[in-house]
């Protein structure tokens, strides 16, 4: 029974990504709500989670290893569309794009599934992927953004951002009390787990309010969106078993590789005038993917 109804509320979560998108088609609500659930994600949850998940557990060899496997993951990504960008003649613009669709990673998609079914342990190594990657794609992403879009000025505003990052700090300052040897309050702990699990529930509902519906099919999109999520999960088991990660931490390592087009691609896009049609359709597509797979690879991780 418990089974059961653990799979009935990931399916309920995964729902949340498409009233998302019918509130949009309604008109009931604007896609710039979207953004602003991110950034409360961004600025309040994912700090709050860092917290409640790292808080509690004690840290091993492997947590240590999974920040490695993805920047390998990102940069092996990075590489693949380059190339394949070279391979259908794309202009610097398009090609630039198409690289950031490929190397960033949604692992936020995974956050609500993950939360219902990850024990903290094992949801505090899902986060540690994720800062790995965070950090990677707000640094080498930017520099990659910048180059193709003529704009190297703008990697001091790069440095600027990662250092302004709420969850980032969060994570050092867990990482010093735990050197030190001092435990926090258990009661924080959980409050920060639990506010924190309860708000990236509001991740796919955001999502669902900025993704278009019109996503075309060029090849670009299609082989970007397939780069993300094949490539990106092969590389993770790989680097994941290469570094001597095992059981659920080479599985979450390879699940959170597989992770969709993160919205970063689009943001970066934006900001540097490159082909933002490209990123987009390749995020709609690939979010949407992400939505029906994503249940069901987090539901066998263990």
């Amino acid at each position: 029974m418990e089974w059961v109804l653990t799979h009935w509320r990931l399916a309920a979560v995964a729902a949340l990504f498409f009233i998302g998108i019918a509130l949009r088609r309604t008109g009931w609500v604007p896609p710039s709500a979207g953004k602003t659930l991110l950034n409360l994600v961004f600025n309040v949850g994912l700090p709050l989670l860092v917290l409640g998940a790292l808080g509690g557990v004690t840290l091993e060899r492997q947590h240590a290893l999974l920040p490695a496997a993805a920047v390998g993951t990102v940069l092996i990504c990075w590489a693949a569309a380059a190339f394949a960008a070279r391979r259908f003649g794309l202009p610097p613009r398009s090609e630039g794009a198409m690289a950031l669709a490929a190397m960033s990673i949604n692992v936020s998609m995974v956050y609500p599934f993950a939360a219902l079914s990850f024990s903290p342990a094992e949801f505090s190594q899902l986060v540690m992927f994720d800062m790995g990657h965070a950090v990677s794609v707000w640094t080498l992403g930017t520099v990659v953004a910048c180059s193709y879009g003529g704009h190297r000025g703008d990697i001091p505003v790069l440095l600027k951002r990662v250092l302004g990052a709420p969850a980032l700090w969060v994570l050092l300052g867990v990482f010093v009390l735990k050197m030190m040897d001092l435990a926090l309050p258990k009661t924080l702990v959980d409050v920060s787990l639990a506010i924190g699990q309860a708000s990236v529930l509001l991740v796919p509902l955001a999502m669902g309010l900025l993704v278009s519906g019109g996503a075309m099919r060029r090849p670009e999109v299609m082989t970007a969106v397939a780069l993300r999520s094949g490539l990106g999960g092969l590389a993770g088991f790989t680097l994941g078993t290469l570094l001597g990660l095992s059981g659920t931490a080479l599985s979450i390592a390879t699940v959170a590789a597989a992770a969709p087009v993160g919205f970063s691609a689009v943001v970066l896009s934006a900001r540097e005038d490159l082909d933002l049609e490209i990123a987009a359709s390749a995020a709609a597509i690939s979010v949407f993917a992400g939505s029906l797979w994503i249940p069901f690879a987090v539901a066998l991780v263990r």
